[in-house]
């Protein structure tokens, strides 16, 4: 069964459908029917699906890039450092990291551009963008696969709008994405992939191989098993040719771990040991163990009352029990898949097939998140993408994708504590720039919204927006979050020194220790969102002297409070041999033009520099940085000139 679409010189598509006995049917300009639908109109033009597709890819990466300054969810962060840190430093040999290897081989990438650009590998929003790019580029293809079905089944634009809008800021793929930092959205859109190429005879061959792709990223995938189970009987010379392509795509996938002569211990890791990795009836998920158990319950609870000499113990132990069910749904699924095909056979046109193909991985989704043992809060998530994509191609039953959405993003926020403080910039530009647009189109009585409507018309004919936007912001994020997290070094004359180099006097402060190089609080010494590799961390108040050369001649500096607190409010003052060389006004910690500051220190033996509250010395963090001696130019020696006699 497989779609051939035409193009009408209107731009409206006529559907053609060729049989496994490669008869073409007449092409119908009718409109397409099915139960419980309203008639469905033939769609827009090719122009304005173009426009429409590449103004919700744009909405799409916007979100994401966006909400990636949210705080994540700190274990699986430090899982990708942790996993980073060992592909950079010793590569696949000996790798412990218990993913499967198509992922890894992304970390692998990343490690490398730590290595080229020196930049510390540390559990923040740097790490995290490097690690979502590829989440962000599967769900701009998200997009484009269900945009392309809305077409393919000539859904009306309203519908389309919908269906469009709930995957680009869908919450539960938001979520999971570049709020929390996971990689779930990468092998679920996998799967449709796969099950959409089932639908298409040309590709069937593909479906397979897409589908083993996907446990290659993720081993969750294996819920969908008893839907490409039954799909095999829809071709199987195809798809019997589609296994053979799985054994080569799985060695090409291993073989970095083969090459490393790692290859037993990763399958193991990934796909044997984390079996076993949580023996409880549930890790914090939604699902029937949270009735019958409670949460973090072990998986040998005994249920229903069965004794434990019983013959019966065994199946109603929770995690076989749990499994039981699991696969009894499996069962069901399978057979009526198989019904399906029996039922049809060739009769059933491509949507028909899909809409019972995305139904049949939706329930098996929920399934394996409701009834399996060991579930964890993200797991109802290939559900939310199969609902989605099964609502698209059938144009109906919403309820499955809202509901689901719902479920899976609140499951997930239950555990992730957001803090939201990191983007209080941003919302504050997006709430000026709506005070503005208000204002504008108030005193031009609405013409302004009729401008830019305009003007974003005219943009939208820009070939391959969409692509530019994604190129342009994804430039745009590695620029500024590797100027943030590059930690800037000063590279000094002869005639300069670090002032930390010289003998320290003392230094008192009335919390904590001078830190050297390091903030306060241990980190990057960080001032304005810009990280230096030398000064001083401190908290006030503060007093730390230094004994100076005698041709010292110049002391530089930037002094400011450290970007680990929020603000507070200092003084900073310079003295020479107790004379007050220059003092700070007030620095509250919103300070973002941090000029350099230059002192005359001839003369002097002794510096200090202070540190002093205004109001409290909470969260009082103050750094100095580069911290350079500028010595007095040694006058060259005059060259004597012999005298003749």
């Amino acid at each position: 069964m497989n779609d051939m679409s035409a193009t009408a010189d209107d731009g409206t598509k006529e559907s053609a459908i060729t049989s496994t006995d490669g008869q073409e049917r007449a092409p119908a300009k009718s409109a397409i029917t099915f139960p419980d639908m309203a008639p469905l109109n033939l769609g827009d033009s090719r122009r304005d699906r173009s426009r429409l597709l590449h103004t919700y890819l744009i909405i799409t990466i916007v979100a994401n890039f966006t909400l990636l300054f949210l705080k994540g969810y700190s274990q699986d962060l430090g899982y990708w450092q942790d996993w980073v840190r060992q592909l950079s430093t010793t590569g696949y040999d000996g790798f412990n990291g218990n993913y499967p290897p198509f992922y890894i081989h992304w970390l692998y990438l990343v490690g490398q551009v730590y290595n080229a650009t020196g930049i510390p590998l540390e559990h923040n929003d740097l790490l995290k963008f490097l690690t979502q790019l590829p989440v962000v580029v599967f769900h701009c293809l998200l997009i484009i696969l269900v945009h392309s079905q809305l077409g393919r089944f000539h859904a009306t634009r309203q519908f389309t709008h919908i269906i469009l809008l709930m995957v680009a800021i869908n919450p539960a793929i938001l979520v999971n994405g570049p709020i929390w930092g996971q990689v779930d959205l990468i092998p679920a859109t996998m799967v449709f992939g796969a099950l959409l190429l089932a639908t298409y005879q040309r590709y069937s061959y593909l479906s397979i191989p897409v589908f083993v792709l996907a446990l290659l990223t993720k081993f969750q995938m294996i819920a969908f098993a008893p839907v490409f189970g039954f799909l095999f009987f829809s071709n199987i010379g195809k798809n019997l040719v589609g296994v053979f392509i799985s054994v080569a795509v799985s060695a090409l996938v291993f073989m970095p771990s083969i090459l490393a002569g790692h290859f037993v211990q990763s399958v193991n890791q990934a796909y044997i040991d984390t079996l076993g990795q949580y023996p409880m009836t549930t890790f914090n998920a939604a699902n029937i163990w949270i009735l019958l158990t409670g949460n973090v319950a072990p998986d040998n609870i005994i249920l229903f009352g069965v004794a434990t000499d019983s013959v019966l113990t065994q199946i109603f132990t929770a995690k076989y029990f749990g499994m039981f069910l699991f696969s009894l749904t499996a069962l069901v699924v399978f057979l009526h898949g198989i019904h399906f095909l029996i039922k049809n056979g060739a009769q059933a046109n491509d949507r028909q097939l899909l809409s019972q193909t995305l139904f049949s991985a939706t329930i098996c989704a929920l399934a394996f998140f409701a009834l399996l043992p060991a579930m964890h809060e993200r797991y109802l998530f290939p559900a939310v993408v199969m609902a989605i994509t099964f609502s698209a191609a059938a144009q109906q039953k919403l309820i499955y994708p809202v509901v689901i959405s719902l479920l899976c993003s609140l499951n997930m926020l239950i555990i992730l504590e957001i803090n939201g403080s990191d983007i209080w910039h941003g919302l504050a530009w997006g709430t000026m720039a709506l005070l503005v647009l208000g204002v504008l189109d108030l005193v031009s009585a609405g013409r302004i919204i009729s401008w830019l409507t305009t003007l974003l018309k005219l943009a939208s004919n820009i070939p391959a927006l969409s692509a530019w936007c994604f190129s342009l912001a994804t430039l745009g994020m590695t620029g500024y979050f590797f100027d943030r997290y590059q930690v800037h070094s000063l590279t000094l004359t002869n005639e300069q020194t670090f002032l930390t180099t010289l003998p320290l006097v003392y230094a008192k402060q009335d919390h904590g220790t001078m830190a050297l190089n390091r903030s306060y609080d241990g980190n990057y010494l960080s001032i304005a969102n810009r990280r230096y590799a030398q000064g001083i961390g401190t908290h006030a108040s503060s007093d730390i002297q230094y004994q100076l050369p005698a041709d010292a001649a110049e002391f530089s500096f930037i002094a400011a409070l450290d970007d680990e607190v929020g603000t507070a409010d200092v003084q900073f003052s310079v003295w020479g041999d107790d004379k007050l060389l220059w003092e700070s006004k007030p620095i509250l910690g919103y300070e973002r033009d941090i000029p350099v500051i230059k002192l005359d220190v001839r003369g002097v033996q002794k510096l200090t520099l202070k540190v002093a509250p205004l109001k409290d010395d909470k969260w009082d963090h103050a750094n100095w940085v580069n911290t350079v001696i500028s010595m007095a130019p040694t006058a060259a020696p005059v060259e004597q000139t012999p005298t003749t006699h």
